[in-house]
């Protein structure tokens, strides 16, 4: 069985918002004006980093000490250092998730400097310690931080995260190895791989591949991979109806904004939720003896055990089934028809952040260094990183590629701030028809939409061209 290298696991926690906020800094983008024909000299000044704290001290931006991506990571820092006359400091003095938080918002509001950058390890405060004031926006530096550049600093749908009011308040070093991949993407379809073997089934991985990977192919493919073997009554897929909410608004691109005639709406307006709420409900009724309702989230022991060919999961836990599966395939919730299957959106709530603090002495040199320290780290280049996953974690090139990529189609779900459409139907879809699914978010789901989402929605759209 291949074992993953110890990567430190994500750690998803209900947080507590913030009670109070701070006031906005003003929407006036300054002017800076720097001469970047060569090195910056910084001239020794130290700049401190506070991230969350989630394992041991030695951990430096979640990457473990003994571990490939640490040493490479160490002398990416060692050579800023060195190159641009500066030192770089990683605190972690100030806990985690909601303690966390709170202490970096408690600090701005006292006038505490305690730091030039802070690290959101992505337990879905991102959104909420930027709409307290504590960041600074990133994108009033546009002569330094080009946040069209999506390869450096990731894709504004995952940035949207840490967005408030239209500005951007968070990057990702989409460079670093294993960076984009921290969050908690899904819905993921894993595959027990020995079973297509040992019953001769058709690899759901091949159907992406030649771009069958569709709803009505894994309606045809349920009853076919539901395997009576003996006294073992393998089901065909092990879910709960959360994901496989979350699976089918993918399926339909139903984000958080319809655009019909150059306007803007909610996402309730969408006319193919009626289609994809009928879908799920007729999925759940259909396939009842196929599939088998797991209460969690986490399904890498029932996959490892045998107790269904595949089953759903998310990024945040394909590790655990790398350590406990000897062979196994994943694919990303198939699309509806209408689609190529490579169009699927995938939801998430939560991702690391690298943001600027907005206490910061120096928020000039501070946007220049983030341009210098989110290069691409030397040794750890895509091809790297996808052979390295291929070695370690996975058993196909195909999935260690897959798994590089996806999160560019991520939709964010606004868990922290009240929830997308996604979040309000997960639970009650199954109970009502489709049209009272409509009805019971509509009003709701449009001041959320005006109040948070439409700003953001805009941003990227302008970041995104």
């Amino acid at each position: 069985m291949k074992t993953a290298l110890r990567l430190l696991p994500l750690f998803l926690a209900f947080a507590l918002a913030m009670s109070a906020c701070a006031t906005q800094i003003p929407e006036t983008a300054p002017e800076f004006e720097f001469d970047f024909g060569g090195e910056t000299d910084f001239e020794g000044r130290n700049f401190t980093v506070m991230q969350e704290k989630i394992g041991d001290d030695d951990v430096i931006y979640f990457y473990e000490p003994d571990s490939l991506y640490y040493d490479l990571f160490i002398a990416h820092v060692n050579k800023i250092e060195k190159q641009n006359n500066l030192k770089l400091t990683f605190s972690k003095s100030m806990g985690s998730e909601s303690t966390f938080s709170n202490a970096v918002f408690s600090s701005y509001v006292a006038g505490i400097n305690i730091c030039d950058y802070v690290i959101m390890r992505g337990s879905n405060l991102n959104m909420v310690t930027a709409r307290s004031g504590a960041f600074y926006p990133l994108n009033y530096f546009p002569d330094i931080i080009d946040l069209h550049n999506s390869e450096k600093y990731g894709p504004v749908n995952i940035l949207e995260c840490c967005m408030a009011n239209g500005n951007i308040y968070g990057v990702i070093p989409a460079y670093w190895p294993l960076r984009t991949n921290d969050g908690n993407l899904g819905v993921f379809v894993c595959i027990n791989e020995n079973f297509i073997t040992r019953y001769g089934l058709d690899d759901p991985r091949d159907m992406y591949e030649q771009n069958e990977w569709k709803l009505s192919k894994f309606e045809e493919i349920m009853p076919r991979y539901h395997i009576a073997d003996g006294a073992n009554d393998i089901k065909a897929l092990g879910m709960n109806t959360r994901y496989l909410a979350r699976g089918f608004m993918g399926s339909y691109q139903i984000g958080n904004v319809y655009e019909k005639d150059g306007q803007y709406y909610s996402a309730e307006h969408n006319p193919d939720l009626i289609e994809a709420l009928e879908w799920g409900v007729n999925f759940v009724n259909s396939y009842s003896d196929d599939y088998i309702l797991i209460d969690g989230w986490d399904y890498s022991d029932h996959l490892a055990n045998g107790v269904s060919t595949m089953v759903f999961s998310e990024s945040s836990y394909l590790l655990n089934v790398a350590s406990k599966v000897d062979n196994f395939g994943i694919v990303p919730f198939p699309v509806a028809d209408k689609y190529d299957c490579k169009d699927i959106k995938m939801g998430f709530s939560t991702y690391p952040t690298f943001s600027m603090f907005a206490g910061a002495d120096d928020p000039d040199a501070c946007a220049m260094l983030i341009d210098i320290l989110f290069e691409q780290i030397e040794g750890a280049d895509k091809e790297n990183m996808v052979d390295f996953l291929f070695r370690t974690m996975f058993f196909d090139e195909r999935d260690a590629r897959l798994y590089t990529e996806v999160y560019k189609n991520g939709v964010y779900d606004y868990f922290g701030v009240g929830g997308n459409l996604q979040q309000k139907i997960e639970t009650v879809y199954t109970t009502k028809t489709p049209q009272e699914v409509v009805a019971s978010v509509t009003g709701t789901l449009d001041r959320i939409f005006e109040e948070q989402m439409l700003e953001n929605y805009l941003t990227m759209q302008e970041y995104a061209k």
